[in-house]
């Protein structure tokens, strides 16, 4: 393994391969080992097989596969924890790698002591350890459990100090290994957040998931392994395409043909009940307060307020105090059926005269992949001008359209806009609140989200001639 190449290339592979020896009995190795001619009872298994390819300093880039593709081998190797059986391998920068559960880890040791015993394998000293233990151990946030030996954790708390010491020992290239699947929705949005961030300031990220959405919405570039080997690698959205479009060839080959009568399609009677329910969508222009808010009682909460701290930042003109995920019964929920009308409620205070506020949304899914957005000033709703001391309420509205058995994020932001170009970021909340969208058997949504289409139809009658010209 290599230690010194080119300035702009942080990994080089060539001609890599990874071989292992398997044996049809157990005795077989022992007769290979002992034979006075030195006769072979293996057969070569390639986990990997002439990989070849580099990856540029500072770039984003994700493995697909199937399982058994060797994804796992291949990083395993980068991060130095197996060796390859041929080829070449140069890594330039300090490697830190979230690999399976279990890699890494003493499993006899406290959570505390892991995290120096990582430290020193990274090659810090103890004193540098302790400028960074403070800011693990609010990340990965499993309280006392950190003085319990870590064979004691639950896979969520194992990957929670996992992923927080693999980030925050300030690593040039960082390799995320499909760990990130057992975390909680929340903990998976402030990963990807955090990623984020990592990738902005100039960090290697090499990540494999089967979550294609995620490759694309973090990876500029993807490589598509299969049975060892390079299948393909490129632009991110085309290799994730063609490992998709290979995928459902392999479930469409396994899967017995079958019909649907006419008139059990699965999305039968939708588009009708969303046009009647999209007639009735109303927008309020005049900034006069709704009666649906009109009398609400002003909440601060804050529990809310410590919560979203190190996710919040602005100028501070007007801040957000609580907010709510409202049901159409109105009462706060964390989950919502398909169509369901859902609110979106912001407690705001002011600490000056705002002329004109713009309150906005993001949804994010779990990956942190943008799925929609809203704001006040684009949808030329008008709020009166605000003065130091004002408390509001704002609600902001729509219907579940979104992907079933999926949670989501609410990024949400307070502006004083005018003009786009120039408005002020008053108060900006990156993980503001979260909800589920339940999975409906009856309306299943395959894709990030539904939108309501409309269908028509024209029977054709009369033949006609197909040279019009022609007399008979």
């Amino acid at each position: 393994m290599g230690s010194s190449a080119s300035s702009d290339i942080a990994i080089r592979i060539d001609c890599l391969s990874k071989i292992y020896k398997l044996y049809d009995r157990s005795i077989d190795r022992l007769k290979e080992s002992l034979h006075p001619f030195r006769r072979s009872y293996h057969h070569d298994f390639y986990a990997l097989k002439d990989v070849s390819f580099e990856i540029g300093k500072g770039e984003m880039v994700g493995i697909i596969g199937k399982n058994g593709s060797g994804k796992s081998t291949l990083l395993k190797i980068i991060a130095g924890v197996l060796t390859p059986s041929a080829g070449t391998l140069e890594v330039n920068g300090k490697v830190s790698a979230l690999l399976e559960l279990g890699i890494g880890f003493n499993p006899d040791m406290t959570g505390r002591e892991n995290i120096y015993f990582s430290g020193t394998i990274m090659g810090y000293s103890r004193e540098e350890m302790d400028a960074k233990v403070d800011d693990i151990l609010a990340f990965a946030d499993i309280g006392d459990f950190i003085h319990q030996p870590v064979k004691t954790y639950s896979s969520g708390m194992f990957v929670r100090l996992a992923f927080a010491v693999a980030t925050k020992i300030d690593p040039e290239i960082l390799i995320i290994d499909e760990a990130l699947a057992v975390g909680d929705m929340f903990f998976q949005s402030k990963c990807m957040l955090l990623m984020r961030k990592m990738i902005d300031s100039g960090v290697t990220l090499l990540f494999v998931s089967h979550d294609t959405p995620a490759i694309t919405n973090l990876c500029k570039r993807a490589v598509y392994l299969e049975n060892g080997m390079v299948k393909t690698m490129g632009e991110a959205l085309s290799v994730t395409d063609q490992y998709l479009k290979d995928m459902r060839q392999l479930i469409y080959r396994a899967s017995p043909e079958r019909e649907l009568p006419v008139g059990e399609l699965p999305n039968s009677g939708i588009n009708e009940s969303m046009r009647n329910q999209n007639e009735q969508f109303t927008l309020n222009n005049t900034g006069i307060p709704d009666e649906t808010s009109a009398g609400t009682v002003f909440k601060v909460d804050p529990a809310f307020v410590e919560r979203v701290q190190p996710y919040r930042y602005g100028t501070g003109g007007a801040r957000v105090m609580a907010m709510e995920v409202i049901n159409q019964q109105g009462e706060p929920a964390t989950a919502f059926h398909f169509n369901e009308w859902i609110t979106v409620r912001a407690y705001i205070e002011c600490y000056k005269q705002i002329d004109f506020l713009n309150c906005c949304i993001l949804i994010r899914n779990r990956t942190g992949i943008e799925i929609t957005h809203a704001t006040s000033f684009e949808s030329g709703f008008a709020f009166p001008i605000l003065k130091a001391g004002d408390r509001i309420i704002v609600d902001i509205r729509f219907r579940n359209i979104l992907k079933g058995g999926e949670g989501y994020t609410i990024h949400y932001t307070v502006n004083n806009t005018q003009q786009i170009e120039t408005q002020e970021i008053l108060d900006l909340i990156e993980l503001a609140m979260q909800f589920e969208s339940l999975r409906d058997e009856m309306h299943p949504i395959w894709y990030l989200i539904y939108y309501p289409f409309q269908f028509q139809f024209s029977k054709v009658t009369a033949a006609v001639s197909d040279h019009p010209g022609c007399a008979g």
